[in-house]
């Protein structure tokens, strides 16, 4: 009889938490909604075909993201003016999840956004589910004699996301003296120092990776950076992403790369850098990972966002 009660409380417990869940998506799903009818009736008083105020957005997107933190990329706060008005008349008793309105944003034609919306709530389609759907939709609405679009496959970059301080590559006593008890150390970017043999873990393969604070944005592919090294040791280098180019500042491309990184590591300063070797301009080619509200470095670089391959994905880069 206890186990039935018990079961019963279990199921009671599920469904109200549950339901708050519904609830919480419904209100997000609403704030959305929101933002987006206040930047409309802000940036065009409220005429769809006037300018899209991309200076605004991207202005919302970086001041929002530091007040609120991470969730108003330049591209979430252009889908928040997008869903308002594709859904002008908007319900807030909807059953869908801000991720689900948001693939189906690529639909133009309303009296179809609104049959693919029924049938993914009577059908409980995931995110991924409805991106085939609606990818299924248009190429169904495509003429036939439309040539396909040739897609130019994005390359994936290869990063280590090793432990940290892996650079640690022991110098031999005939190399340099130092104190009985300690060893000698290359950290990587000409830096030695003695520390304490028992301190000293051996690695294989030096791996130079390092928390670093951005100092400051020189363009789309380069920085400054001051990095920890451990042991109370910190190097100020300068830093290129390896494997990617920007183009030049003073060309539109350059300075949209240059303003989308420079708005990225002012709300998340905190990297982990993963060095391999320096160009002709002694600029130590990087892999940069930055994770939004994060501070651990082992979080960031085990979970975080790996710049170089960002700005390849967002054709703010090609490979270099």
């Amino acid at each position: 009889m206890n186990s039935l009660i018990h079961e019963k409380r279990y199921h009671q417990l599920l469904g109200d938490i549950t339901g708050l869940c519904e609830n919480a998506r419904s209100v997000l799903v609403e704030t959305y909604w929101q933002i987006g009818k206040r930047i409309v009736e802000e940036e065009q008083s409220g005429n769809a075909n006037a300018d899209h105020g991309t200076q605004l957005i991207e202005r919302l997107a970086e001041d929002l993201t530091a007040n609120l933190g991470s969730g108003f990329s330049k591209a979430n706060v252009y889908n928040f003016r997008r869903f308002y008005l594709t859904h002008k008349s908007f319900q807030t008793s909807g059953n869908l999840s801000w991720s689900q309105y948001v693939e189906l944003l690529s639909v133009k034609d309303d009296s179809l956004r609104t049959k693919l919306e029924t049938q993914i709530q009577q059908n409980h389609l995931s995110a991924r589910e409805i991106k085939t759907l609606v990818k299924e939709q248009i190429v169904k609405a495509t003429p036939e004699t439309t040539p396909p679009e040739t897609v130019e496959a994005i390359p994936i970059l290869p990063c280590k996301r090793d432990g940290l301080f892996h650079s640690y590559l022991p110098l031999s006593r005939e190399r340099v003296a130092h104190p009985k008890g300690c060893v000698v150390v290359n950290f990587g970017f000409n830096i030695w120092r003695a520390i304490p043999k028992d301190s000293y873990s051996k690695v294989n393969e030096p791996a130079y990776t390092y928390s670093a604070q951005v100092e400051s944005v020189i363009d789309g592919d380069t920085i400054w950076t001051i990095i920890d090294l451990g042991f109370g040791t910190l190097s100020r280098q300068k830093l290129r992403l390896n494997y990617i180019d920007t183009p030049e500042l003073g060309t539109a491309p350059g300075e949209k790369a240059s303003r989308y990184v420079r708005r990225i590591l002012k709300a998340n300063p905190n990297i982990v850098i993963c060095t391999h070797k320096y160009d002709k301009y002694a600029r130590y080619l990087a892999d940069i990972f930055y994770l939004p509200g994060a501070r651990s470095p082992k979080r960031i670089l085990q979970e975080g966002i790996y710049l170089n391959q960002e700005l390849l994905d967002k054709s703010l880069a090609k490979m270099f």
